[in-house]
C-alpha cells in the first residue's frame, strides 16, 4: 500500500508530536525530583510572653533562612551525622561532597534555619548516591557559618 505525501507527512508529524509530549512529560518529571532538598527560609509562629508589664513582645517580619545542613547516616535522632568525603575550594566558593554508599539504615538530610529552633528533617532517596553543598567563601551568616549557595544531589 502506497500513502500519499500528505498521508506520510501526516503521520510523521503523529510521531513527532507524541515524541516531543513524552520529552515535556519526562522534562517536568525530572524538575518535579530537581525541587530543593532544604527550603531557602520557613514560615514560623512563635508565641512569648513579656516577664513584667513594662515589657512589650513583638517579632521579626523576616522568615527564617537557611543557615546549615548535616547528612546523616539513618535518623537525625540517631546523631550518626556525617562529615564530608572532600571539599574543593576556588576563589569565591567551597564544594563539600558527601557520598553515600548503599546502607540498610538509609541516609537523611536536616536542614536548620537562623533565628529559629526549628529543623526540618527528611530521609533521602535511596537512588541518591551524593550529595554537594556550595558555600559562598565570601559571606557568612550571623553564627559564623558559611553561607550555602546551593545544594544538589544525584
Amino acid at each position: 500500500m502506497r500513502l500519499s505525501a500528505a498521508a506520510v507527512g501526516a503521520r510523521l508529524m503523529a510521531i513527532y508530536t507524541s515524541r516531543m509530549a513524552l520529552s515535556l512529560l519526562v522534562c517536568a518529571s525530572l524538575r518535579a525530583m530537581a525541587a530543593p532538598l532544604c527550603p531557602d527560609s520557613v514560615m514560623v509562629r512563635q508565641s512569648g510572653s513579656a516577664p513584667s508589664s513594662q515589657w512589650t513582645v513583638s517579632y521579626r517580619a523576616a522568615a527564617p533562612a537557611l543557615e546549615s545542613v548535616t547528612f546523616f547516616n539513618g535518623p537525625p535522632d540517631e546523631e550518626a551525622s556525617l562529615a564530608y568525603d572532600r571539599i574543593v575550594d576556588s576563589k569565591d566558593t567551597s564544594l563539600a561532597t558527601w557520598t553515600f554508599p548503599k546502607d540498610a539504615r538509609g541516609y537523611w538530610v536536616k536542614c536548620s534555619y537562623r533565628d529559629t529552633t526549628l529543623e526540618l528533617s527528611q530521609a533521602l532517596p535511596s537512588t541518591i548516591s551524593a550529595c554537594r553543598v556550595a558555600y559562598d567563601r565570601q559571606a557568612s551568616s550571623a553564627s559564623g557559618l558559611p553561607a550555602i549557595k546551593r545544594i544538589t544531589c544525584e
